[in-house]
């Protein structure tokens, strides 16, 4: 059960830390407050899950800095469990909070990336296309005009620059999130952003703690497909 929390934190990683290396803005837009509904669930290395809930973004500095809030309800094998979660960006650090140990994690996603991805352009449209992805389409959510982009790991619906629908699937988990609340250009303070005061950790002590299992040849090439996604452009 352990095992599993710890890939919810590694997959929310991955869906909140987009261009956290970008030099340039992130978003189009300054700031902003943003409310999902999130669903999934499948069968993730032999756990059957099923996830409902929902995440609130909280972004500045044209996204350099941003704060998740995700709260949601997991019915794994048969058991319900509540999960809260945030996952925050700041110019480049991701921090990960772990209310249930008391401990921020801070995450770095270079160590999930094999050193060829090191170099792969920072666009997000040029990341996209370098994982084979393509424009699809346009669409519009909560009357936001967005481009529909499609890998074979993920669909997105981009704002801007700002995620305001995906759907992927990765080591058998579906993961869905759409906006149902779109506040831009509002009033975010450092407050909004602030994180809970707890000792941080690094990802490598969390991993060893929570005694995390290695990752099949399959599920690693797809969890680095995923982070070349959302780290890099």
């Amino acid at each position: 059960m352990k095992q599993l929390k710890v890939w919810g934190v590694v997959f929310t990683l991955i869906l909140a830390t987009s261009t956290v290396h970008a030099e340039t803005k992130r978003y189009e837009v300054k700031s902003g407050i943003i409310e999902y509904t999130v669903s999934g669930g499948g069968n993730m290395m032999g756990i059957q899950t099923k996830i409902d809930g929902k995440s609130k973004a909280l972004f500045n500095e044209w996204g350099k800095v941003e704060l998740h809030e995700d709260t949601t309800k997991s019915v794994i094998m048969g058991r319900e469990e509540n999960t809260r979660q945030t996952t925050k960006i700041d110019n480049g650090k991701v921090f990960v909070v772990d209310y249930e140990q008391k401990v921020i994690v801070q995450y770095d996603p270079d160590t999930l990336m094999q050193s060829e991805y090191k170099d792969i352009a920072k666009n997000s449209k040029e990341m996209l296309l370098a994982m084979g992805g393509k424009k699809i389409g346009e669409e519009t959510i909560q009357g936001y005009a967005c481009e529909v982009w499609e890998t074979p790991q993920i669909k997105l619906w981009l704002h801007k620059g700002i995620m305001l629908k995906s759907v992927a699937n990765i080591m058998g988990i579906t993961h869905s999130t759409e906006a149902i609340n779109i506040n831009l250009d509002a009033s975010v303070s450092d407050a909004d952003l602030k994180l809970p005061d707890f000792p941080i950790q690094t990802m490598e002590e969390s991993m060893k703690k929570n005694n995390m299992p290695q990752m099949t040849p399959e599920q690693m090439q797809q969890m680095q497909e995923m982070m070349k996604n959302f780290t890099q452009r």
